[in-house]
């Protein structure tokens, strides 16, 4: 018997070792009647242990009073003498009944646990659309959408534009967010080579509490402007 390739009886049986330790250790199985008829024992076993129809949550200290029971036994048996074959499945299959008892209970609340996190991100992860408008070429042929979308407790917006015309070194287009002819910076963007650009801009608490009444992108000379200063592209109420 090789005692190394016995210790890996447990991961054996619960399939948590590779292709290759797996075809070592069944070599070794062929050879190693302790490991055969612990195997026994153990598909035995397995075969009387009751499974909860439904999952609960295991009590907090359960793992706690679950391996002290089994090292409190294997500390008692590692004072004494060496066990014979019989003495020593005495203590082997209580410890081995609580380890897979603890084992099917800890999987079934880890998987509980995480079917509950999915559930949560999901659901923190879906976009509501609050408001979609078409924005209006002003003196350009260019195209343009601007939508509000809530995830969470955060509102954003997104606006997306094409057709839009060639730019120069430095130049840009901003969005701005008018609210009483008065604008707000909502964000700079430059165009690809086929004429497109969009931007996403996160509202902060004083964005998110003001009632805007319009959107609009301008061509600006550089990204530096705070108040509009080149002509106006795209435009729409919002």
């Amino acid at each position: 018997m090789t005692t190394q390739q016995c210790d890996h009886l447990l991961d054996y049986y619960n399939g948590h070792l590779s292709e290759l330790e797996k075809a070592q250790f069944e070599k070794h199985l062929e050879s190693c009647p302790q490991c055969q008829e612990e195997l026994h024992e153990l598909e035995q076993l397995a075969e009387f242990m009751p499974f909860a129809s439904e999952v609960v949550e295991p009590p907090k200290d359960l793992e706690e009073r679950v391996f002290a029971n089994i090292i409190g036994e294997e500390e008692v048996h590692s004072n004494a003498r060496p066990l014979s074959r019989k003495k020593k499945k005495s203590w082997f299959l209580p410890s081995v009944a609580a380890a897979l008892a603890l084992s099917l209970i800890g999987n079934a609340y880890l998987f509980t646990q995480l079917e509950d996190q999915n559930e949560v991100v999901e659901q923190a992860t879906i976009d509501q659309v609050v408001q979609y408008v078409d924005l209006a070429p002003v003196n350009s042929d260019a195209k343009g959408t601007a939508s509000i979308i809530k995830q969470g407790e955060q509102t954003s917006m997104v606006v997306q534009a094409s057709e839009l015309q060639d730019i120069s070194n430095g130049e840009v287009y901003q969005v701005w967010l008018i609210k009483d002819d008065k604008p707000e910076r909502a964000g700079t963007f430059v165009t690809s080579q086929d004429g497109k650009g969009s931007v996403v801009f996160k509202f902060n608490k004083e964005f998110s509490k003001k009632d805007w009444d319009t959107v609009a992108i301008t061509l600006e000379p550089d990204a530096n402007s705070q108040l509009p200063q080149g002509e106006i592209v795209l435009a729409s109420e919002i």
